[in-house]
């Protein structure tokens, strides 16, 4: 074989190779939904504004496409800030020049660490969050001071209030508050006073109606400091696998009796459901 021929063979298997590479970061591409930057002087006067307005802590923010059709372009931007700074951010973006939909995610703080969050799907212009942020995260504040809790329209149906923390003492320091004061937080939401509000975490999860958010914070409070239960859940939409409605519960064996006869006496709407008790 000459040596013209073995440079051409090399050159035929690196070609190969190369080709062969390309299909496979191409089909990782296919795969991963891999992000590619796509920077915007726009965009970034846009951060940069929203970044000098006082209270606002941190702004990040990303514009891309993603593998393999690289054609939508996509923006988010993420703002850290007091509650005070939100309406002027709000208008900054209402009102931006940038032409693209933008992705906006909201934390805003206060003092001792509670942080209320909200998330509003790509549009252009205003952030559309579906109730009104700024007046609900300053009755969080209030009413729940150093809980950590996202706000949202759930199904276009309920108001709710979630957080992700899963231990006892957040249930009785963070959830039940904000139960207590549902119909305040539905008045400062704006949205229609007959939506149901759910307050959920890991171990709570009520729907409360107007006028309910006494008799559901006074149920609770009894079940979890006299009856020792640690899991209530009851709403939040969707449809049971058996298709019966029901309360689940977990507590000790020895208070299910007067856990079942406290949620039938409750005047509630959970009073004529079933209990179920949980393991």
């Amino acid at each position: 074989m000459t040596t013209r021929a073995r440079i051409g063979i090399a050159a035929a298997v690196l070609g190969t190779v190369a080709v062969g590479g390309a299909a496979v970061v191409m089909f990782g591409w296919m795969i991963d939904e891999t992000r590619f930057d796509r920077p915007d002087p726009a965009f970034d006067a846009l951060a940069s504004e929203i970044a000098a307005v006082p209270g606002v802590t941190d702004v990040q923010k990303q514009r891309w496409v993603e593998a393999p059709a690289f054609l939508a372009t996509s923006s988010w931007v993420q703002v850290t800030a007091e509650a005070s700074a939100f309406p002027e951010v709000r208008e900054i973006a209402c009102e931006t020049t940038y032409p693209d939909a933008v992705e906006w995610g909201f934390d805003l703080e206060s003092a001792g660490g509670t942080r209320v969050s909200a998330f509003a799907d790509a549009a252009r212009g205003c952030p559309a969050f579906g109730f009104d942020l700024e007046p609900v995260a300053s009755e969080i504040f209030r009413v729940a001071p150093g809980s950590v809790i996202q706000a949202a329209i759930w199904d276009a149906e309920r108001f709710a209030l979630s957080s992700l923390d899963g231990g006892a003492s957040e249930v009785v320091a963070h959830l039940l508050p904000l139960v207590a004061h549902a119909d305040t937080l539905r008045e400062a939401a704006g949205v229609d006073p007959a939506m149901p509000v759910e307050v959920s975490g890991p171990r709570l999860g009520v729907e409360i109606g107007p006028g309910e958010a006494a008799g559901y914070h006074a149920l609770l409070t009894t079940l979890i400091g006299d009856h020792d239960v640690s899991f209530f859940s009851f709403g939040g939409g969707g449809t049971p696998i058996d298709g019966v409605e029901k309360v689940q519960v977990t507590a000790p064996d020895a208070q299910h009796a007067a856990i079942e006869r406290l949620i039938a006496d409750s005047g509630l709407p959970v009073a004529d459901l079933p209990v179920a008790f949980l393991e």
